[in-house]
């Protein structure tokens, strides 16, 4: 097997591998300012989140592709082809490596998918809040209305009373 493709197919996998970690990064301080109530600062997570996104899907599918390549160049259907079977394609040190950023890449996604589960939960809890709050305001409008002859926002010393 070529070793710039293995070579390659590493970088770009410690590259998925750091981006999923500041996504998680991301995803603990989003959180924070959420329950800050700092709605700058949470516009300016997600803004960010929505890049590491894009690209995490970027190297996603240059990593199908090589493997794809690296498959076919072995002899191997890529659509049948399991992780052992991927690795052997690799010279012994380079699947050494791949075996390590693999554990990497699986810690680091668990992380991940639970810090993704406890700010969707955060996001519900936040909405039901919200909807309270809506409610209450919608139920009580009309309610306290101001006396005859005076606007809502003024006040005693402003009418001369």
């Amino acid at each position: 097997m070529k070793g710039s493709e293995t070579h390659l197919y590493l970088e770009l996998l410690k590259r998925r591998v750091a981006s999923l970690r500041l996504m998680a990064k991301e995803l603990r301080d989003c959180r924070d300012s959420l329950t800050g109530m700092d709605l700058e600062e949470t516009w300016e997570h997600i803004s960010y989140q929505q890049g590491l996104c894009s690209e995490i899907r970027f190297l996603d599918g240059e990593l199908r592709g090589l493997r794809r390549q690296l498959a076919e160049a072995g002899g191997l259907k890529p659509e049948e082809m399991s992780a052992a079977a991927f690795a052997e394609l690799f010279d012994a040190g380079s699947a050494s490596q791949l075996r390590q950023v693999m554990e990497d890449l699986a810690g680091v996604q668990q992380s991940v998918r639970r810090l993704n589960r406890v700010y969707a939960g955060l996001l519900r809890r936040s909405r039901r809040s919200i909807n309270v709050l809506i409610n209450v305001m919608t139920s009580y409008m009309g309610t306290y209305s101001p006396p005859p002859g005076r606007n809502a926002c003024s006040s005693p010393w402003q009418t001369g009373m």
